[in-house]
């Protein structure tokens, strides 16, 4: 029932903000020390944490390395970034800003 109301309310969440930017950061519970920290501080853009065992098994599926951070506009991945071995996602908060402006301004 939890799984159902988590997946209810994020793609409740991308159908009212369909206009909108979502940054979607998905990471197991087991890995939260390597959670990606700052992303609050995102402007112009809308941010859900999810983990992964409390998905659906496609997205289970479609997530390799965690954390994962998806930029989701009109409901659709616009771009992904990816831990690596390391299980840390590298890229700069300002780069992740950059690239949702210029997705906003699309």
């Amino acid at each position: 029932m939890k799984k159902f109301i988590l997946i209810l309310s994020l793609l409740l969440s991308f159908s009212a903000f369909s206009q909108d930017l979502t940054v979607v950061h998905f990471n197991y519970k087991w890995n939260s020390t390597n959670a990606y920290k700052g992303l609050d501080r995102l402007r112009n853009v809308k941010v859900q944490y999810a983990y992964v065992e409390d998905q659906s098994e496609t997205i289970q599926n479609s997530i390799k390395s965690v954390p994962t951070i998806v930029i989701y506009m009109d409901g659709r991945p616009k771009a992904r970034f990816e831990a690596g071995l390391q299980m840390r996602i590298t890229t700069k908060l300002e780069d992740l800003q950059e690239l949702v402006t210029k997705l906003k301004d699309q």
